[in-house]
């Protein structure tokens, strides 16, 4: 009886991820054309400007710096436009769809969403979209990740771990940090497209998973104080950012360095 009711879950979560591919193409089509529109229209100019730019470039002797500058600019920006048309045509609801055929999803519990609101606001994010995987093909991956939790686009990946002492299965579900951590990269998705894990994914590989650190609160209010805004740390120090704030918070700790860059997050500067 147990195992009929959770193949009948099972079949309903896949009918819910088969719906929310035409909702989405319908409900976000305004804000993922807008962005790609926009990606478009930047590259656009930066084309007829171009010549001058090269031949200013030539005049001042620093022709090669300038072409490899417009080579990285128009790296950033084909990576742009791909992900925000993957985005226009539902790349992020058709592979949640199949990737969940292999894993076990839950959605927020309501403590869970009652933790996470007042970090995000009740407004910034389809809370009720989110789902939880865990099992399946996930033991694999975070077999050769190091059991580092993931976020793709909706959906939060969190490992299953072993206590140390009794051997025991302990599911990192229970450390709400976390969960505000990749809930952090889930509005990062929401409010500018697929565009955040490639970004994020970049900072992984490049710094060799040391792109967590962003100072501590008293390097926060430096930069406070120096005009840096919350968009110019990289996707995973904005998550690691909030993440310590909810820490913090919950622990009755100072807070201050932290708010002006949380009010930041909930006006979407990202």
């Amino acid at each position: 009886c147990l195992m009929f009711f959770s193949i009948l879950y099972w079949f309903k979560e896949r009918l819910r991820d088969a719906w929310l591919w035409p909702l989405n193409l319908v409900r976000d089509f305004p804000a993922r054309s807008g962005r790609l529109l926009n990606t478009l229209l930047v590259g656009g100019k930066a084309a007829l400007y171009a010549p001058l730019f090269l031949g200013e470039a030539v005049w001042l002797g620093q022709l090669r710096r300038q072409v490899r500058h417009a080579a990285r600019q128009t790296g950033i920006w084909l990576h742009l436009c791909l992900v925000q048309l993957f985005d226009l045509v539902g790349g992020p609801e058709i592979c949640q769809f199949v990737m969940h055929l292999g894993m076990h999803t839950t959605p927020l519990t309501a403590a869970e969403m009652t933790a996470v609101q007042p970090i995000f606001g009740p407004h910034n994010l389809r809370y009720h979209d989110v789902r939880i995987a865990q099992g399946g093909i996930l033991h694999l991956i975070f077999r050769y990740n190091g059991g580092l939790a993931f976020a793709t686009w909706y959906t939060i990946h969190l490992p299953v771990k072993r206590d140390g002492e009794e051997g025991t299965a302990v599911s990192s579900r229970q450390n709400l940090p976390l969960l505000v951590h990749e809930l952090t990269h889930v509005f990062q998705y929401h409010h500018v497209g697929s565009r955040y894990l490639g970004e994020a994914i970049y900072y992984l590989i490049t710094t060799n998973r040391n792109c967590y650190q962003y100072g501590g609160p008293d390097y926060l209010r430096a930069c406070y104080q120096q005009g840096k805004r919350f968009r110019h740390f990289n996707r995973e120090q904005q998550a690691q950012i909030i993440q310590d704030y909810f820490t913090q918070h919950r622990q009755s700790q100072d807070t201050a360095a932290y708010e002006p860059f949380l009010v930041q997050l909930r006006q979407q500067e990202l």
